[in-house]
Parts: structure tokens; C-alpha cells; sequence
């Protein structure tokens, strides 16, 4: 048989690559996707664990660069598509979406970081969600004034009763607690006197103020 007959477009080996492709962790050759397919397999799929043949560091570190020439290309965009996955609960895992918000509040240009961050109630929906953005978006950046009042008005959005299910349910995660950022986020809302549930959630000069209910006498009502 002759040695010219190995070199067809019919059979090729896993080892030789065809016109367009590119090498895959697997040792072989696969047809590449764009940055915006890897953002939104990230999204979906996350990175934990990593696969069987790439390594969690390295397929996560893969990911967020994507995530990142995401970002950079078109910041809105990357926003949305992270609120759509998030929000439609594509995901089993809401994580991804929060370190991809993250990532966009503290490596985008200026239109991107206003759209993370004005994002943030709707990616971060429970306690737990925030203590995890806020863990994420340290490593992007610092607690400027933008990044307080983000996290202020999502305090500052929530019902008398939905805070106070937060901050029972949702004490701390990973170290962080809601006296932790509210320390750094500084909100201010006054809450009707009427209404049940109002405590001060972490006994900090900046938390949540509310309007104590009063005796016939003009004087605070006691606790209970």
C-alpha cells in the first residue's frame, strides 16, 4: 500500500488538525468558539470541578479571560446576557453570573461598571448572592463610592419583612456578614414606625435606621 494513501480528507487522525481548528485540552484538535459562546456555556455551566481533562485553575482561569474579552469588546452587552442567564435560571449554579458581574463592575470602562452595577439587584437576589459578589468584586477592585451605593440601594430596595428574612436566613457566608457591608455600603432608609420587624440588622451606626413605634406618652416602645 502506498504511503500517499494515509493523507485523504475522509479519515484524518485525532492527532492532525483540520484547516480551522485548534488544539483542545484533550491532546487532539476541536473546532474553536468565540469569546461570547465561552461567556455563556460559562454562565450555564460554570467551571467547578473542572472536566476531565482540564484541571479546575486552568479551565476557570480560560473562562474568565473570555469572560474579560467579553467585557472589553461590549461591557453592556456581556451585562445583559449575564442578567438573562441568571434571571430565566438557566444555571444550576448561580455563581458564575456573579463573578462575571463582578468582573464587569471592576474591569470595564465606565458605561459597563453603571450597567454591572445597576444589574446587581437582579443577579443577586438573596443574601447569600451578595456576600458572594461582594467577595468576587474584591479582586477586581476597591470599595469606591459607586460600588457602597450599589450595595446601599440594594439594602435600601428591600420591604421591612424581606430584610428581616434576609438577615436571619442569610447571617454570613464565607466569612462575610451583613454588618460587614453595611459598615462599608453606609445606607440610610426610614422605614414606617407601623410596620413589624423593624430592627436594626447588625447593630451598626450605618445600618438600616427605622422608626421605633411610640407609647401614648411620646416615649419609645419597648422591645416585644
Amino acid at each position: 500500500m502506498s504511503y500517499l494513501k494515509r493523507h485523504g480528507t475522509r479519515r484524518v487522525p485525532q492527532w492532525a488538525p483540520l484547516p480551522g481548528q485548534a488544539p483542545n485540552s484533550a491532546g487532539g484538535f476541536a473546532w474553536g468558539v468565540d469569546a461570547w459562546t465561552r461567556l455563556r456555556r460559562f454562565l450555564v455551566l460554570g467551571s467547578e470541578g473542572g472536566s476531565y481533562y482540564a484541571s479546575e485553575w486552568s479551565l476557570t482561569r480560560e473562562n474568565a479571560q473570555a469572560v474579560e474579552e467579553c467585557v472589553h469588546e461590549d461591557g453592556p452587552r456581556a451585562v445583559a446576557e449575564i442578567v438573562r442567564v441568571s434571571t430565566e435560571g438557566r444555571a444550576p449554579k448561580n455563581d458564575p453570573a456573579l463573578y462575571a458581574l463582578a468582573l464587569a463592575a471592576g474591569v470595564g470602562d465606565v458605561e459597563t461598571r453603571r450597567a454591572a452595577l445597576a444589574a446587581l439587584p437582579q443577579v443577586a437576589r438573596t443574601g447569600t448572592h451578595l456576600f458572594q459578589f461582594a467577595l468576587f468584586v474584591e479582586g477586581f477592585r476597591g470599595w469606591g463610592r459607586s460600588l457602597r451605593r450599589a450595595v446601599g440601594r440594594w439594602y435600601a430596595a428591600q420591604a421591612v419583612d424581606a430584610l428581616s428574612y434576609q438577615a436571619v436566613k442569610y447571617r454570613q457566608r464565607a466569612g462575610v456578614t451583613h454588618r460587614d457591608l453595611l459598615r462599608l455600603a453606609h445606607p440610610a432608609r426610614r422605614v414606617g414606625a407601623g410596620q413589624p420587624g423593624a430592627r436594626r440588622v447588625g447593630r451598626a451606626r450605618s445600618t438600616v435606621r427605622v422608626d421605633r413605634p411610640r407609647r401614648r406618652d411620646g416615649r419609645p416602645a419597648g422591645p416585644g
